[in-house]
């Protein structure tokens, strides 16, 4: 009996340290940084690390990172691995891009503030990747771009999001032929120019691009869609150039001072929108082509219509 007793307990034993160990790898997956933190510490809630450089290097592939208060994170931010980066709404501060270089990688960063203090070039800079995902943040005050895409084939998501203040584009998109890109929910607002998708097809859904210098957003070389949408106070609301083939559904372009939409070397087919108080309504320049159904509005611009439009219905 005192056998039985003692191999069962033994058994139980294995078991509870075996279970312990399984979860292990799971606690280490979440990694910890603060303005207070030392990057001698393991990265944990209770000792944090000090820069995010150092939390990105100690962070398994697949883990996150979660900063705990706002400030200054370092002199470097490289990513080449797939992770996590999630702020709660701190701001972050950091001498550079945060910078993803790995094309196999997933990348999100959500609720973080990136203030690039009128000096830092880019806020996210991605050189490669499979995906990247930006969501709940805010982007604000970088030399260059808020967010610059300069690489093949990567798919980027970015949600409920602001862009804001940024000495170049809110987000420069340049996809190289391949890639896609998705914008649901956010705002482009008073930047030099709002959101470029270069070469790589586009989804812009329910999103605001307001009081930029150049363009509201500009699509060039790929096709796209335009859903439930507002270019205000720009140059221009909607450029398209070179090949660009794009669907405008229940979007508007409003009191911008050149056109609400431009069309060269590509296509618009116009559904239920409304272009008005711009200094034109609808350009379409050679060899560009607007296709407009009869339930859009096109009124109370300085000039409504420059050069023909092809009707689908009706203007």
């Amino acid at each position: 009996m005192f056998h039985h007793v003692l191999k069962t307990s033994v058994l139980v034993a294995t078991v509870i340290a075996t279970v312990t160990l399984a979860a292990a790898p799971a606690v280490a997956d979440i990694l910890y940084v603060s303005t207070t933190g030392k990057n001698s510490n393991p990265c944990t809630l209770g000792q944090p690390c000090r820069t995010l450089q150092n939390a990105i290097g100690k962070t398994p592939a697949g883990g996150e990172i979660h900063v705990l208060d706002s400030g200054f994170y370092g002199n470097n931010a490289m990513i080449k691995k797939s992770l996590t980066i999630s702020g709660n709404g701190h701001t972050v501060m950091l001498s550079v891009p945060i910078t993803i270089h790995k094309a196999d990688a997933v990348v999100t960063v959500r609720r973080l503030a990136l203030n690039g203090k009128g000096s830092v070039q880019h806020g996210i800079l991605v050189s490669a990747a499979a995906a990247v995902h930006v969501e709940h943040c805010l982007v604000h005050g970088f030399a260059g771009d808020g967010i610059y895409l300069n690489s093949v084939g990567v798919s980027v998501f970015v949600s409920d999001s602001v862009f804001r203040g940024n000495g170049g584009w809110g987000m420069m998109a340049d996809g190289g032929g391949l890639g896609k890109l998705a914008i649901d929910n956010s705002r482009f607002q008073d930047n030099q120019a709002g959101l470029a998708a270069i070469k790589i097809d586009s989804t812009i859904k329910r999103s605001i691009f307001s009081g930029n210098v150049s363009s509201g957003v500009h699509i060039e070389g790929a096709r796209g869609s335009v859903l439930s949408s507002t270019s205000a106070s720009n140059a221009n609301g909607y450029y398209l150039s070179n090949g660009a083939h794009v669907v405008f559904e229940s979007s508007v372009g409003y009191a911008n001072s050149g056109n609400g939409l431009y069309v060269v070397g590509g296509s618009a087919t116009v559904s239920n929108s409304v272009f008005t108080h711009n200094g034109t309504g609808i350009f379409r320049d050679n060899p560009g082509v607007v296709l407009t159904r009869e339930n859009n509005t096109v009124v109370l611009n300085t000039t409504n219509v420059a050069n023909s439009v092809s009707p689908l219905g009706g203007i």
